[in-house]
């Protein structure tokens, strides 16, 4: 049951009020779908029936409507479909709706007034203006719209037609913000199978643009069919086989000849004495980068048995050919690896059968596959001539990796058991593979890593390790099962829905490793004779401890070690009922509930994270003010929660080793390795990751609520003519619990101090401990180093000292949609919103982390201060405006456009005075000093915004009348070549001094470009 809060109270008297003041609308339909329904109402009668058919696909459907006339066919295809209203066999009144995710075609048929007293069955049919069924936050784009715009090719390009959503940080692999939520907490779907990354939540698995028959992009207020997002849900339908047969193909040009240079980075000027070297100065050559794109695509699809038995065949290829500049200009590398070929090719298909069994009965196998491919090849760039040296050092070629691909197969079966009876079920599994191979790589050579000012004047830091970063382990892949079930009962005046779906997640050899197997790092101490503060705040011996020269000067070195490798486990059910009750002619309520359950599992599968019986209720009400289907207005609440993906197990619950030990030296070899080390201490680890099995049953707090927030929206859609439909919307969202982990050891310290409990265990503290912030939590300790005697700890929120979890996301969005008529459509919106809190969510943009709900944010009380402000995701303004425009037969143009303010700027620093607190660097809001010292407390989003975005894409397409089925195009992007800043680097202190990259650009929308298409369509 939802708490008692202000929102709450607030739902209640909107929803009492929709009870008492409205009197709506025509049958129930299941809103959130992955198919359509077609509905309406007839002039009763004991011999009249409706038949509802679409020719192209061999769909017949007859029904007896119900006392009051009313009928409802649902589960159907979505396509254009033929409803007639029957009286003793005869048609007496047609129409024609259109049906589709998100989009329920409506009938109405009315008798004609009787002449002279006679009868007269002739009766008229008309079609719903506006879809009157549904009361979510969507938008719904078709084939046709989707190929006529010009956007990219891509799932990602079709999101941001949608208000309330923005582009994730360039930082992650994939995902969007919907409504203010991260980008790993949304829900993709194609053909009603998930296919979101199951590893990390960042995006999901595509399929040849030309298949895509319909995408639903839902921000808010959906069903409680869809779940495990408190973003939005992506809800593909792919394309089928007609009865009639139709054949064609795509070639894409984006000729790098034709896109204009992007702009250079330069270093941000801090103003700082450490930094005069940077500031302001080169810090990444960008003009000299080259892409160039080619898109290659064709289709086959019809009867293989008329009416019964259809193929739909899709495969498309990318090619992308890029050059760039691989390294910054005070890279040591440069003149090996500085420049990067880089081909890129993306293999799609998908395939589908459907067999019409019998009228009732349907079966649909989908196979398709998403198989991204990377080849690199690195060779030398002189920043002095800015000029590249031709001789290729190293070679790397990477198959889904930091990707979304899988192969995946699903069947499906619809049946209508009786008029009022339908069943789905569904099954699938999905394979995402990820390899990577190298050549010039030795996996025994260190990395090397010195910024300018800690090289020891007069050494050489070469950096000879081709390979940089963190790689994956041989045999990284991942499985998802998925198999859903879903009844659809008609009941008088409602509509009664339930279902159940179970996901089971595998990811083999998940995580990363340092590539050479670690990684020398040289830093050079403020003062020589001052001790180093290491990891959770160790105290090291000063480098002018070790009595050397380098020493003297504050020179010294860290051997880093990371690894991540593990197998990790996962499993998502839930099962929900709804009722959609025509309480009036007018008026539809929806009253549902879900309830979900997840868990997360080890290498040895065994659960150290589980969330059970997590009941979600889903309220909604639509009034159809004027009974006509031309003006709605509408209401929705519901509660919404995210699962944790198997990322969790990677370093929460895995063998992980990340370690920095701390060295003097006297030199630098040719392999970048410092000679004449003096150890200065052990290996540390900030969280005592030292490769060592962890004890499963501390890893969590028991009894833990999941993520989740409330959410609430009221709207209403006019239709003001045939040709323009306009509406509004207030959509506000709060999140009320999260999960994430923390690592301090001090409230458990004090616990055991207060108990009289002798600490023993060495490893105490040896891991993070997922939790509820800002909750009371309950935990087991290992104090003794014994596993079979844990002391169950119970913590308040207090106690633990963190605030509650806060994330609002209020926004008011208005919008005028002209439909397709007299050859053009168009739409508009316009979103005013604000995204603040303390948490941006599962993934933290601000430092780029994408560690899915273990983020550096909760780790410790102190990294909390001046955390609540604007969130990253924050857009206070944004215009979206598409659309197109026939001119003749031959001729159309199209546009899109955004126009958005930019993202607000975060500084995250060191603390000046941490106390007993481990000083992560750059993970608190202190910043603004000299040195660290000297750095103030700086909210989060307080130091500006980036620039506004400014985008503007147009097409001209032509239709030849001589050969038919040809379409000849061109598509301009970002036409007025605005390259504004994206994101920057916000992380302020390196060491005690301010960072030359504070403030640095790290990406920037891409400049403009041209693409040429070459069509053919043609129907048999």
């Amino acid at each position: 049951m939802l708490k008692k809060t202000v929102l709450v109270h607030a739902l209640s008297l909107a929803f009492g009020g929709a009870v008492i003041g409205m009197a709506a609308m025509s049958p129930a339909m299941a809103q959130s779908n992955a198919s359509g329904s077609v509905f309406g109402t007839v002039v009763p009668g004991s011999n009249v029936q409706v038949l509802i058919e679409n020719t192209d696909i061999g769909i017949r459907r007859t029904l007896t409507p119900d006392a009051q006339g009313r009928f409802v066919a649902s589960s159907l295809p979505s396509g254009t479909y033929r409803v007639s209203q029957l009286r003793d066999g005869a048609v007496i009144g047609s129409v024609n709706v259109e049906t589709g995710i998100g989009r329920n075609g409506e009938a109405i048929f009315a008798a004609a007034a009787p002449v002279g007293g006679a009868q007269v069955v002739q009766v008229t049919g008309t079609r719903a203006t506006i879809d009157t069924s549904s009361s979510g936050s969507s938008a719904t784009f078709s084939a046709r719209q989707l190929a006529a715009l010009p956007i990219a090719r891509s799932v990602e390009a079709i999101i941001q037609l949608a208000p309330n959503t923005t582009t994730a940080d360039s930082r992650f692999a994939g995902g969007a913000s919907f409504g203010g939520g991260a980008a790993s907490e949304n829900s993709y779907y194609i053909n009603g199978f998930p296919v979101t990354n199951p590893l990390t939540g960042l995006g999901a698995a595509q399929l040849p643009f030309g298949a895509i028959g319909e995408a639903q992009v839902l921000t808010g207020g959906f069903g409680s069919e869809f779940g495990r997002s408190i973003g939005g849900v992506v809800n593909i339908v792919t394309k089928s086989g007609t009865n009639t047969w139709e054949a064609g193909g795509i070639a894409t040009w984006e000729p790098k000849s034709l896109r204009a240079k992007p702009h250079d980075i330069y270093y941000a000027n801090t103003g700082t004495p450490n930094n005069t070297g940077t500031d302001g100065t080169l810090r990444l050559a960008r003009a000299e980068n080259t892409l160039d794109r080619k898109v290659y695509g064709a289709y086959v699809g019809g009867p293989i048995i008329k009416d019964k038995l259809f193929f739909f065949a899709s495969a498309e290829q990318t090619d992308v050919e890029e050059g760039v500049v691989n390294t910054f200009r005070i890279a040591t590398n440069s003149g090996n690896v500085g420049w990067r070929e880089r081909d890129t090719k993306i293999e799609r298909y998908m395939a589908k059968l459907d067999w019409n069994i019998t009228d009732n009965h349907r079966l649909e196998f989908t196979t398709l596959g998403d198989t991204p491919e990377v080849n690199s090849s690195d060779s030398g760039f002189n920043y002095a001539t800015r000029t590249r040296s031709g001789v290729v050092n190293s070679s790397s070629r990477r198959i889904n990796v930091d990707s979304n691909g899988a192969k995946i197969n699903t069947l499906r079966y619809v049946g209508n058991l009786t008029d009022d009876l339908t069943v789905t079920a569904l099954y699938g599994r999905s394979k995402s593979p990820h390899e990577n191979y190298f050549t010039g790589y030795n996996p025994d050579l260190y990395q090397t890593s010195a910024s300018l000012d800690a090289r020891a004047p007069g050494l050489s830091y070469p950096n000879p390790q081709n390979i940089s970063g963190n790689i994956l382990a041989p045999g990284s892949e991942d499985i998802v099962d998925s198999g859903r079930f879903d009844v659809e009962w008609r009941l008088g005046a409602h509509t009664l829905r339930g279902g159940f779906d179970q996901t089971k997640v595998e990811s083999v050899a998940a995580g990363e490793f340092r590539a050479g197997g670690g990684l020398w790092t040289y830093f050079r101490a403020g003062t020589p004779s001052a001790q180093i503060e290491g990891p959770n705040g160790v105290l090291i011996p000063s480098p002018a401890s070790t009595g050397t020269a380098l020493g003297n000067q504050g020179y010294y070195v860290t051997r880093d070690l990371f690894s991540t490798v593990t197998n990790s486990f996962g499993e998502q059910s839930a099962w929900y009922l709804e009722d959609r009750y025509q309480a009036t002619d007018n008026l539809l309520l929806t009253f549902g509930v879900r309830n979900e359950s997840f868990k997360n599992q080890n290498d040895s599968k065994t659960t150290f994270l589980e969330m059970k019986n997590q009941y979600q209720p889903r309220l909604a009400a639509v009034w159809d003010v004027n009974g006509d289907a031309s003006f709605k207005v509408y209401a929705t609440m519901g509660r919404y929660s995210v699962p944790i993906p198997t990322h969790i197990s990677v370093r929460g619950a895995g063998r992980s080793t990340y370690t920095a030990q701390y060295y003097g030296y006297t030199g630098v070899d040719a392999n970048g390795a410092p000679t004449g080390l003096t150890q200065l201490s052990e290996p540390l680890s900030n969280n005592n990751e030292y490769g060592q099995d962890k004890v499963v049953e501390t890893l969590a707090a028991r009894n833990m609520e999941p993520t989740y927030q409330d959410e609430i929206t009221f709207g209403f859609e006019k239709a003001w003519s045939p040709s323009l439909n306009f509406g509004a919307k207030a959509i506000h969202r709060k999140l009320q619990s999260t999960i994430d982990d923390f690592c301090d050891v001090r409230p458990f310290q004090r616990f055991a101090a207060a108990n009289g409990i002798a600490i023993t265990n060495p490893l105490f503290g040896n891991s993070c401990q997922t939790f509820n912030p800002g909750e009371d939590n309950d935990f087991l300790v290992d104090f003794s180093g014994d596993t079979s005697n844990l002391t169950p700890v119970s913590l308040t929120a207090a106690d633990m000292g963190f605030d509650k979890p806060k994330r609002t996301y209020s926004s008011v969005e208005a919008f005028l949609e002209h439909p397709f008529r007299s050859g053009w459509y168009g739409k508009v919106s316009y979103v005013w919103s604000r995204n603040k809190g303390n948490t941006e969510g599962q993934v933290r943009s601000d430092n780029g982390q994408a560690d899915v709900a273990v983020t550096s944010s909760w780790d410790y009380p102190e990294l909390m201060e001046g955390a609540y402000g604007y969130l990253p995701n924050h857009r206070k303004h944004q215009v979206k405006a598409f659309g197109f425009y026939q001119f003749n037969d031959e001729i159309t143009v199209g546009g899109n456009a955004l126009i958005a303010s930019g993202r607000p700027r975060s500084c995250i620093g060191s603390a000046a005075s941490p106390g007993n607190s481990p000083n992560y660097p750059n993970q608190t809001f202190y910043c603004g000093g000299l040195q660290r010292s000297q750095n103030v407390l700086t909210p989060r989003g307080s130091v500006g915004s980036l620039p506004w975005t400014h985008r503007w894409d147009m097409n001209v397409a032509y239709k030849p009348n001589f050969i038919k089925g040809l379409q000849l195009r061109v598509d301009v992007f970002n036409v007025f070549n605005s390259q504004s800043v994206a994101s920057v680097t916000e992380a302020y202190n390196n060491g005690v001094n301010v960072s030359s990259l504070y403030q640095t650009p790290l990406s920037l929308t891409a400049p403009r470009y041209a693409r040429f298409s070459v069509m053919y369509d043609r129907k048999f």
